[in-house]
């Protein structure tokens, strides 16, 4: 039987969304998501991840929230409009919910006794400062496959084999969004050491920028710190150039 729509229930101490109410709240002039239910269901999508380490089904958020069908996948279309999440092409099916990935890829992440996948090098370390726990990094370099353990323990390394690694960005900031799933699949790894960075390179040079783990979890802060919290704002584009520069990253690279 399908979900009544009427009125305003409580489920599992969760507010449920009127119909026709969901996506009738407006941004304010910031952008801010404030006021609208969406932040609702943005937190369930993560909540979700962070306890099953596995994305949400639509049915799930639908029956958590009493949607129908139209009204569960304009909540996702929109929070993948506002770059809180990413769905596999033409389905509505949630793909990435940054730092999350719902499908297997070359970053595995344990914390907190569960095993997680990251979208790239970058969310790896960005998992461990979204959940607030300590984290063990499991990857590969890019260039040669070996294999790469990093230990983190309040937004900070305490081990890493080997003892150098670093995290490529091989795409400018600019560029990040054109297709964020081939950035986050393909270009944004791990290298085992500058030099296989160097021998991937080829000896030839690009536009990529090359972060230490302390850098990597530096520029994760504000973007992932309070990931997990109902009130969850991204920051704006002034603000994040603002903080590249405060950690020494600055330039055309970084420009978004």
């Amino acid at each position: 039987m399908c979900p009544e729509h009427s009125g305003q229930a409580s489920r599992r101490g969760r507010t449920l969304i009127p119909l026709g109410f969901l996506f009738k709240a407006e941004r304010d002039a910031a952008g801010s998501m404030a006021q609208s239910p969406l932040r609702e269901v943005r937190k369930y999508v993560f909540d979700h991840f962070r306890e099953h380490a596995v994305a949400p089904v639509l049915e799930e958020v639908m029956r958590e929230f009493r949607l129908n069908r139209a009204e569960a996948s304009d909540a996702f279309l929109r929070l993948q409009d506002a770059h809180h999440i990413a769905l596999v092409k033409g389905t509505q099916r949630i793909l990435m919910a940054w730092p999350f990935s719902a499908v297997t890829t070359p970053f595995r992440v344990t914390a907190g006794g569960r095993t997680y996948f990251a979208n790239c090098a970058w969310d790896s370390m960005a998992i461990h400062v979204a959940l607030g726990e300590d984290a063990t990094v499991d990857s590969y370099c890019h260039h040669c496959a070996e294999e790469i353990q990093v230990r983190l323990e309040g937004q900070r390394v305490v081990e890493s084999r080997p003892e150098d690694p670093l995290v490529y960005l091989a795409l400018p900031a600019a560029r990040w969004w054109d297709d964020i799933t081939n950035t986050c699949s393909n270009n944004m790894v791990f290298f085992s050491s500058p030099r296989h960075l160097a021998e991937w390179r080829g000896g030839g040079t690009d536009e990529g920028a090359a972060l230490t783990l302390e850098k990597t979890i530096k520029l994760s802060l504000p973007l992932y710190t309070r990931k997990m919290q109902l009130d969850y704002e991204r920051p704006g584009k002034e603000e994040l150039m603002a903080w590249f520069r405060s950690i020494g990253l600055a330039g055309e690279f970084w420009k978004l």
